[in-house]
């Protein structure tokens, strides 16, 4: 299976519509979500099928990621999968992920494909079967909490106070199997306040966040910029992971760069800063 690139930025498109697809084509988004779910109406979901081949091709060409939101109910994932294997997506998105077997069995239909898989958990009961859900499966490469629809059946306010501990459990369950763990501790919604939506974004970052979803265009420019290593985080890196390997020449366990104790944990998380940069100047080149 094929690993996508940096995914800081995931901005959903209807996938029945034409001129949003060419605006994001466009746009900055590390990935393109063709979404045949929730914002495709069930009258125009065979259209926004028909149009995935095209759609994932221009998404490609212009260095992106195309990914496929799907529906869940077997008998639409059913309509879904052949469409979306025939465009040649790079991922798909599975919504309402309750248990492990929804991805082995979305991962068995995938078998002869690179398609990856992105699973957002949207319900009490995902919550509570996270950990063996990010364990699912080789093919699973992210799960992401579905802010609005997790809230709605938790009866909470989508907020900071009543989304940290999910995306928490979630956040630890995806480390704990080696994915990625996509979103922030906030709502999607918050696209006309972006200076809100900026705050949330940040605050997350520093938990272990590695890029998230937006449904309008100018979330992409936050998650893009929040997501990518700072300039100063860059030298500082840099300057750890040449004094550690001094050290290690030296045969000195541990080093103090500007004050601070610098160890392997310490070292090691500036050698991902790094890379991280890396794969951003890869996205960035391709587009």
């Amino acid at each position: 299976m094929k690993t996508p690139g940096i995914m800081r930025s995931l901005l959903y498109v209807p996938g029945q519509n034409e001129k949003l697809v060419g605006k994001a084509v466009a746009g900055s988004a590390d990935v393109i979500v063709l979404d045949l779910e929730d914002a495709v109406p069930a009258a125009t979901k065979p259209q926004a099928r028909q149009a995935l081949a095209m759609h994932c091709q221009q998404i490609r060409q212009a260095g992106k990621d195309a990914a496929v939101r799907v529906n869940a109910p077997n008998d639409l994932l059913a309509l879904d999968l052949p469409a979306v294997i025939g465009a040649g997506a790079n991922l798909v998105v599975l919504p309402k992920v309750e248990s492990a077997l929804q991805v082995q069995t979305l991962a068995s239909a995938l078998d002869e494909t690179d398609i990856g898989i992105i699973g957002l958990i949207e319900s009490p009961a995902g919550l509570l079967n996270a950990a063996e859900i990010a364990a699912a499966h080789p093919r699973l490469l992210a799960l992401s909490v579905g802010t609005e629809d997790l809230s709605f059946d938790m009866e909470m306010t989508p907020c900071w106070d009543s989304l940290l501990v999910p995306s928490m459990q979630v956040n630890i369950a995806c480390k704990a199997a080696g994915i990625a763990v996509l979103g922030y501790v906030g709502s999607i919604a918050e696209f006309r306040d972006i200076a809100a939506f900026e705050a949330s974004v940040s605050r997350s970052l520093p938990l272990g966040f590695s890029g998230g979803f937006a449904i309008h265009p100018a979330q992409v420019e936050v998650l893009n910029r929040v997501f990518s290593p700072g300039e100063e985080e860059v030298v500082l890196a840099r300057r750890i992971v040449e004094a550690f390997a001094q050290a290690r020449r030296d045969a000195v366990g541990a080093i103090a760069v500007d004050g601070k104790m610098i160890d392997l944990p310490v070292a090691r998380r500036a050698e991902k800063l790094l890379a991280r940069l890396a794969l951003v100047a890869a996205r960035e080149n391709k587009q």
